[in-house]
This record gives C-alpha cells, structure tokens and sequence, in this order.
C-alpha cells in the first residue's frame, strides 16, 4: 500500500507569498489611514455642529450675546477652551473629573484631554475671574466670508464685528507659531487641507446667523 506524500511548500513559494502579503499591506496601510483620519474629521464636524447648536441655544436665551472668551495664563494649554456657561447652563456635558482642567465633557480629537476651542470678539474671562470688556478679538479677513485670506483687521467689539464666534479643533499636526502667523481660525489658508494633512477645523457664526467654515471642504 503507497503512503500518500503530504505536499508542502516550497521555500520559493513561501518567499512568494510573504512578498504578495507585504504588497497587500503596504498597499491597504495607507488607505485604511485615510479612512480613520476622514471617520475623525467626520465626527469633529459633527461635534462641533452640536457645539454650534449649544451656541445659538445660548445666545436666543440670552439677549443674542455669545457667551465670553476663556484665557488663562496658569493653564496656557487650555486658552480659548469651551465657555464655562455651556456645561453650567445644561447647553453641554459636564466635564468628566478625570479632565479637572476642562470646561466640559466634549474633548477635541485632536487634541485629548482639552475641549475645542472658542473666540468670540468683546468680553474675555482672564485667569478664572477677571473681566476684561473687549478684551478678545478675532483676525477677520476684509469682506469674510467671500474674501478667505489672511489680509484683513482684528475685531474686539461684537457690534463691529461681522463674525459672532468661532469654534474649532486644533486638527492634526497643530503648529503654533506657524497658525499664529496665518492669523488663524478664520483665513480658509489655515483651515484643514485633506492633501496636506495639515489645519484647523471650524465652525464659525456670522453675525447674520449664517454658519461656515472649514467643514465645509473637508
């Protein structure tokens, strides 16, 4: 009786099929990185929709007037963190306690561990306490929104101002100095380039209640 030989694979074959497996992956890495940074920038868009929501909930409670900008210089990873107002009014979730520095329970993405950020031109809550009229403004290209560019003025009292706050996320790759030459959150140059991988994402209210911002290109 002939015993029946096992067939196996040969080393040539094995190495053929390690090589077909590393293309495959090199090949899949790549887009399966596209689509968790797209799911990401979906939910970001997403938050700060509701965050916007919060927003106008506020101000039709309370005059039409934003709520004041946030700073702190013992904090200066958490500047322009969301209004405290938001979670204390019930507008937003109340921060977890692990997150003690934060204002409420909504954490930027991009940036863990901190809430998104907010701006609005007029008043400005500094180190917890003191109020300074005025005291934030915004970089505004001149003819926003139709003119994008970083040309433009700063606008620290609301009623001037054709923009009532912004709200956005840091993004990926968030580089400071750079932004802060861009005169970011408003210039679209500084907004998320899905190419470069590169920008903030906003949210912003003009004053006559439109709402635009880098969510809509992403």
């Amino acid at each position: 009786m002939k015993k029946s030989r096992i067939k196996a694979f040969t080393l040539i074959e094995l190495l053929v099929v390690i090589t077909i497996i590393s293309l495959l992956v090199s090949i899949l890495l790549p887009a399966l990185s596209r689509a968790r940074r797209q799911a990401t920038i979906t939910t970001v868009n997403a938050e700060l929709y509701q965050i916007g929501l919060a927003l106008e909930t506020y101000m039709l409670e309370n005059s039409g007037n934003p709520p004041p900008t946030y700073a702190s210089c013992m904090i200066q990873d958490h500047f322009f963190q969301l209004p405290d107002e938001l979670a204390e009014g019930g507008y937003l979730p109340e921060r977890p306690h692990k997150h003690g520095a934060m204002s409420t329970g909504i954490e930027d993405r991009f940036n863990p561990d901190h809430t998104y950020k907010y701006q609005a031109p007029g008043p400005i809550i500094l180190n917890g306490g003191t109020h300074v009229k005025n005291g934030s403004s915004l970089h505004i290209p001149d003819g926003f929104p139709d003119n994008q560019q970083a040309t433009g003025h700063f606008y620290s009292d609301p009623k001037e101002s054709p923009v009532s706050w912004v709200i956005y996320s840091l993004g990926p790759h968030f580089d400071l100095p750079m932004m802060k030459s861009m005169f970011y959150p408003l210039p679209s140059t500084t907004w998320y380039d899905p190419v470069l991988d590169y920008g903030v994402l906003t949210r912003i209210r003009l004053k006559n209640g439109q709402h635009v911002g880098a969510f809509e290109r992403s």
